[in-house]
């Protein structure tokens, strides 16, 4: 008798210890669409130097979600502009998905391509990574644009 109290006693602790283990990260893909516009900054010689995009559309893990940040364009010296900045995605229920941003701007073509990361966030996006591969394209003429984003999200 003795002896399965024993047994009992140790599977308790086991179950009780398996409880505190953390739960990893998941890859799942992901895919985002929408519309928006943005504020164009130009420096003193009217060329473009920076956005600030504010958004929405509908996502996965998201539902409908709300975008708001801010984009710095960098000529290198063959003249390409690349662009990088940081972004907060807003999903229905409250939650954030905070987004780092690297990518070329053709502003012939007024299209901005390149990766979207993953570098955290809120609720259940807390620790969030991955990479997702975004083409924007932009209407000079009134900021407005269009986004869609298609890749990988761990949370």
């Amino acid at each position: 008798m003795n002896h399965l109290l024993k047994i009992r006693t140790l599977m308790l602790a086991l179950f009780m210890f398996l409880g505190t283990i953390p739960t990893y990260a998941v890859e799942r893909p992901f895919a985002l669409k929408g519309t928006g516009v943005a504020t164009l900054i130009t420096d003193g010689s009217g060329h473009l130097i920076g956005a600030i995009p504010t958004g929405s559309g509908t996502a996965t893990y998201l539902g409908q979600w709300t975008v708001t940040g801010s984009v710095a364009y960098t000529p290198d010296s063959n003249g390409v502009l690349h662009s990088s900045g940081d972004a907060t995605l807003t999903a229905a229920n409250g939650d954030k998905l905070q987004v780092h941003i690297e990518g070329i701007l053709d502003p012939v073509a007024a299209v901005d391509q390149g990766v979207f990361s993953f570098v955290g966030g809120t609720g259940r996006f807390e620790g969030a990574t991955g990479e997702t591969n975004f083409v924007v394209s932009i209407n000079p003429l009134t900021g407005g644009f269009d986004l869609t984003i298609v890749g990988k999200i761990n949370f």
